[in-house]
């Protein structure tokens, strides 16, 4: 005679047996939440990171980056953007991060993840030796001062130039076409830590402005890698001369200037320890 199993039996089988396909559907959905993805180690594949083309993001900023994300097994595919284009590419969803940016930017974009500080910037007055230059040039409505900072980046730096500008389409190019001799007087910005442009014109005019901290920047999807990314910037930033740190006493200078020349600092000479 069969045995027949109880009706109890059956369904406390039947149960179990769902019971545990659900934990299993519920561990595998907590596995995917990106912080729970990224303490495990599973890691995006590839991230698309936009970048300026300025020649100290191409012989400094962008190898440290590169480095870091390289060290998290982790590709990187680049695509150049001026700031008026990374904020498009950004607000259209269409790029993980960006390599370096100043900070200001994140008041335009607040969903932007502050990464890691790679240096602090500083933008400056740059003459040939052709033309009579001084500090006050950028604000005599007269003179015309070639750029790439456009508008936008401006107005978050609040940085005012009286001065006619004509913005060119990047920085590379604004460095050609001085070395061309088709420009005389042009501003530039480039990094207290790492830096390849004091020294491209004979004077050279730091301009007063806000502090311009320059960090490395992902999209708030990907908030949850942040720390492992930072955490190996700042192995490879180990390698380099730290960032100059503000002294009180250099800041009291720069204020006693500022009173004579209200929009512009006397060019300081680089720091003479840092790595070319």
């Amino acid at each position: 005679m069969p045995y027949n199993r109880p009706f109890t039996d059956i369904a406390l089988r039947i149960f179990c047996g769902v019971k545990t396909q659900l934990w299993l559907l519920l561990l595998c959905c907590y596995s995917c939440l990106p912080g729970v993805a990224a303490a495990k180690g599973t890691l995006p594949r590839v991230l698309v990171l936009s970048y300026s083309n300025h020649p100290t993001m191409q012989q400094y900023y962008l190898p440290i980056v590169l480095q870091a994300y390289q060290n998290l097994g982790i590709e990187i595919q680049l695509v150049e953007a001026a700031p008026e284009r990374f904020i498009q590419l950004y607000q259209q969803g269409k790029i993980d991060g960006d390599i370096a940016r100043i900070d200001a930017l994140s008041r335009l974009l607040p969903q932007l993840v502050l990464v890691h500080q790679l240096d602090q910037m500083q933008v400056s007055y740059h003459c040939s030796a052709l033309v009579p230059c001084k500090a006050a040039d950028i604000n005599d409505p007269n003179l015309l001062i070639f750029t790439p900072v456009v508008k936008t980046a401006r107005q978050l730096i609040k940085l005012q130039v009286l001065a006619k500008t004509y913005e060119v389409n990047s920085w590379q190019q604004l460095v050609d076409l001085y070395q061309q001799k088709k420009v005389d007087r042009f501003l530039m910005v480039d990094g207290a830590r790492f830096h390849t442009t004091l020294q491209v014109s004979p004077q050279r005019f730091e301009i007063a402005h806000r502090p311009l901290p320059f960090y490395h920047m992902l999209h708030h999807q990907h908030r949850q890698l942040a720390p492992l990314v930072a955490e190996q910037i700042e192995k490879v930033l180990a390698t380099y001369p730290p960032l100059p740190k503000p002294e009180h006493q250099n800041m009291a200078v720069q204020t006693k200037r500022n009173q004579q020349s209200p929009a512009i600092q006397p060019e300081q000479k680089p720091d003479s320890s840092l790595r070319k």
